[in-house]
């Protein structure tokens, strides 16, 4: 969702460590990216696709349908791209791994800490699979102190997995309409 820009894709990696207007200290397009990522919060926040298969979740993981949602449509992107083939999603990955690279050191320090274990495990590349998924739920269970079986919150996803791919087709349509002003230099 970052589009092809640098450092619009290092501003929307980081975005969730910049709080307030500590963002108008970074130059203009990291700027864009942190204002990118917090529209696309807001946006997903409240849109009638998301919000459907977010309730799906409120029964047994009461308040974490919104972070089980996040990652997966991680998962629904992959498969996304892999059924119309809009984009080759290893070499973005790279492209993504190579981009951060390069901004590593201007990283927040909590961002760097997590941007080495997320290369390190391949957090991106690992989402196309169902157990990288449920790796990722019951690892953010684990650290929250949540939950030690949120990877079980997949098989809601499996249960309804037509519900959530259309969903999800519908919700993809519409963000990236409503990001692409974002792009435009």
């Amino acid at each position: 969702m970052s589009g092809s820009d640098p450092q619009i894709l290092f501003g929307n990696f980081i975005a969730d460590s910049i709080k307030g207007k500590s963002y108008l200290k970074w130059p203009t397009k990291i700027k864009n990216g942190i204002l990118l990522h917090r529209f696309i919060d807001d946006f997903t926040d409240t849109n009638i696709h998301y919000l459907k298969g977010k309730r799906r979740f409120y029964k047994e993981f009461p308040k974490m349908g919104g972070v089980i949602t996040d990652i997966l449509y991680d998962y629904l992107l992959w498969k996304y791209e892999l059924k119309y083939q809009k984009l080759n999603l290893d070499n973005e990955i790279n492209r993504y791994y190579s981009i951060l690279d390069s901004f590593e050191n201007d990283m927040p320090e909590n961002i760097r800490y997590m941007y080495g274990y997320m290369k390190k495990d391949d957090w991106l590349s690992n989402y196309k699979y169902e157990i990288g998924i449920k790796k990722a739920l019951y690892g953010i269970g684990k650290r929250i102190n949540y939950s030690n079986d949120l990877e079980k919150s997949f098989e809601i996803l499996n249960a309804s997995i037509s519900d959530f791919e259309l969903e999800f087709e519908l919700f993809f349509d519409e963000i990236k309409e409503k990001t692409s002003s974002f792009f435009v230099d």
